[in-house]
């Protein structure tokens, strides 16, 4: 790849590890910055629903793989 090409950052992909805690924490923040978002770009409100949503799925499926609920 060229210095002048264009990457396209929505198709690169990031993956993290974090513990538990973080993660509940990561939804909480992510929660409130939904939760009190102040308007604007409707499609950064829907992102945040989208990670706000993700995030969730991955702290239940981490508890119901670890027998935590």
């Amino acid at each position: 790849m060229s210095e002048f090409e264009h990457i396209d950052e929505e198709t690169i992909e990031v993956t993290f590890s974090c513990s538990l805690p973080t993660l509940r924490k990561l939804l909480e923040c992510v929660n409130t910055c939904h939760k009190n978002w102040p308007g604007g770009d409707p499609e950064e409100q829907e992102q945040l629903f989208a990670m706000k949503t993700a995030l969730f799925v991955l702290l239940y499926n981490t508890l119901i793989k670890n027998d935590l609920v």
